[in-house]
């Protein structure tokens, strides 16, 4: 073994001391030290990544990353050199800290009697104090990075405020067989809006105010019925350690304005938006509530409404996947409403179903500042062709009119190429499929971030099973699209990180080197394995039920993923707010020692899944 530990040693002495270390090997997420146990030695990383973390209930926190030739058990090596020769070189000093495998690791391990002996070579003692020097440095380093990202927070305590902290524990509880009328006269006396339906405690419903108009008033029902008639059973509900944001995101994303507070299977506490909202950031979704019943002089005000929600999310720490689920919620709303509109402008009602569909960025739910417009049409019955024209020809006016700019490269519904009956979309795919240049793989990259945001679910399913069918025989288009990817490999960065980061390379563009290799991977591993429709994330567990890919790599590849365009999102709105020419370009000399180790993880597990699509090739 050529390491300085085994410097200045015959073979036979080389020998002898290995055998009294020993090679382990670990699998991923498999702990490598556990807290608070026996420490008599450290690691040394021969291939592979691990990571030390403080373990903690709901997110663990990870404190370093160590990676090959790298050294575990650093923060015992005080104990090592302290110990005089009768001392023994075990150590059971407590530590709350815990080591795991990041993916398939071999370590070797190192008693400290071994380095004991090997301590009065120069070479080893320089190698182990620079190892502690270099681990030290990083420690403060790290350290000063949590303090300033902890001064930042308590600017903004949503972030850590939970939803116990302000949920309503006195609410209005009644059994199933309870009334109506005896359920409507105890929300009349306190003036709630909304009794939550339990029997021993569990959870059976939740009715509002607007239930009791719309299904029991305004249809003439009895008062005597009982209120599991009319209430809506099996509510989502909320744990009471979860924060602020996420209370109020859940409601935001399922339409909702009452939320049930949980904790295990006890109902503890009732939150609603209207409340959420007054506790912090008056401006928060203000404006946003307008969506559904704008016209066209307000359209364009909506752009500033979504704007400032998005701003106010990324001020607030959320995380990033669930911030793009909220304005693409929103988004999805405004581009419904802008179709309405043109329906309302037309002379009659539409004659056959049709269903309206987003490509791009909005297709993959990861829109969060508005871009061009990318869309197609798919209607029913081609007599109704010059009807669905100008349709489509009234939703791009509108989506311009809410800040969507006209595609460049007229992917929009009202070019006669991005329209037609389910039937003409058949012909027009496999006709990329059988000829595959080109041009026509470029327009099917596109057209497979495909989206359903309005229309009719009947012609829907229809259009995805001639889709299915028209990949019948797509191997060679399949291969043509892989050899692409081929072309543009994501670069495996294994170099250390100072020299990638601080030495050699200064900024990476994250749409083209990193964002589009991974979506057209996962296009085309989703493709290979019959899946056609779904956003990356919804592709991913596709892909994982389908045992394409394994649980703990799909959870990495997330995670990763999020991790991606959480500095592809905040780079860019940063860009906006100064005014700036927007772009997907990345500094890396302004990212701290951790985020530049997570974005090489990130990086490196992307890069898994392209090497994986590529191996079928």
């Amino acid at each position: 073994m050529h390491h300085p530990l085994f410097h200045n040693l015959t073979i036979d002495e080389r020998t002898n001391l290995l055998t009294r270390c020993q090679t382990h090997t670990f699998t991923h997420h498999q702990p490598i030290l556990k807290a608070n146990e026996t420490r008599e030695g450290l690691f040394l990383i021969q291939s592979g990544t691990v990571e030390i973390y403080l373990p903690a209930n709901n997110h663990d926190e990870v404190l370093e990353i160590i990676k090959k030739d790298q050294l575990i058990g650093l923060s015992h090596f005080i104990h090592f050199l302290s110990a005089s020769d009768s001392d023994s070189l075990t150590t059971n000093e407590p530590s709350l800290l815990q080591v795991r495998a990041i993916d398939d690791v071999t370590a070797l391990y190192i008693p400290f009697s071994v380095l004991k002996e090997r301590w009065s070579d120069p070479t080893v003692r320089e190698y182990l104090l620079t190892q502690v020097s270099a681990r030290l440095h990083d420690v403060y380093q790290s350290l000063a990075e949590q303090v300033q990202l902890g001064r930042r927070l308590t600017d903004s305590d949503t972030t850590t405020l939970r939803v116990q902290d302000v949920m309503k524990e006195t609410f209005i509880q009644a059994a199933s067989t309870d009334t109506i009328q005896s359920v409507a006269k105890k929300l009349s006396k306190t003036n709630d809006t909304a009794a939550v339906i339990t029997e021993d405690n569990h959870l059976q419903g939740i009715i509002t105010m607007h239930d009791f108009v719309n299904r029991v008033v305004t249809k003439g029902q009895s008062l005597t019925q009982p209120v599991h008639t009319f209430m809506t059973p099996n509510p989502i509900t909320i744990e009471r350690t979860a924060y602020f944001y996420e209370a109020i995101t859940t409601m935001l994303l399922h339409g909702i304005k009452h939320l049930p507070v949980t904790d295990g299977k006890k109902t503890v506490g009732l939150v609603t938006l209207t409340e959420l909202l007054q506790i912090k950031s008056a401006n928060f979704l203000k404006g946003t509530t307008q969506i559904t019943t704008a016209n066209h002089e307000t359209l364009p005000t909506i752009k500033t409404a979504l704007y400032s929600t998005l701003g106010t999310m990324l001020q607030q720490q959320v995380p990033t996947l669930h911030a793009l689920d909220v304005m693409n919620t929103l988004y999805d709303q405004l581009i419904q409403r802008c179709v309405e509109l043109a329906i309302e402008e037309m002379p009659a009602s539409p004659s056959s179903r049709f269903c309206f569909y987003l490509m791009g960025s909005a297709g993959r739910r990861e829109q969060f500042l508005l871009t061009d417009q990318d869309h197609f049409l798919v209607y029913e019955d081609d007599s109704n062709r010059e009807y669905f024209q100008k349709l489509s020809e009234k939703i791009v006016a509108n989506l311009e009119l809410a800040g969507y700019k006209r595609c460049p490269g007229d992917m929009m519904a009202s070019n006669p190429q991005w329209s037609g009956t389910s039937e003409q979309w058949y012909n027009r795919i496999r006709e990329w499929v059988l000829h595959a240049t080109n041009d026509r793989l470029l327009l099917a990259q596109n057209f497979f971030s495909y989206r359903l945001v309005y229309g009719d679910n009947k012609l829907h399913e229809q259009f995805k099973t001639n889709i299915e069918q028209s990949l019948d025989r797509a191997k060679i288009f399949l291969y043509r699209l892989s050899q692409l990817e081929r072309e543009n490999p994501i670069s495996a960065l294994e170099q250390p990180i100072r020299s990638i980061f601080r030495m050699q390379k200064k900024t990476i563009d994250l749409k083209k080197h990193i964002l589009f290799p991974y979506h057209h991977s996962l296009q085309i591993l989703a493709l290979m394995n019959g899946i056609t429709y779904g956003t990356p994330i919804e592709k991913i567990d596709q892909l994982y039920e389908k045992n394409i890919l394994s649980n703990s790599f799909q959870k990495d590849l997330k995670a990763s993923i999020e991790s991606i365009l959480d500095y592809y999102v905040k780079n860019r709105w940063n860009q906006h707010q100064k005014g700036e020419k927007l772009t997907s370009t990345l500094d890396l000399t302004q990212l701290t020692t951790r985020e530049k180790e997570e974005l090489m993880l990130s990086i490196r597990l992307i890069k898994e899944l392209q090497s994986h699509m590529l191996s079928y090739y």
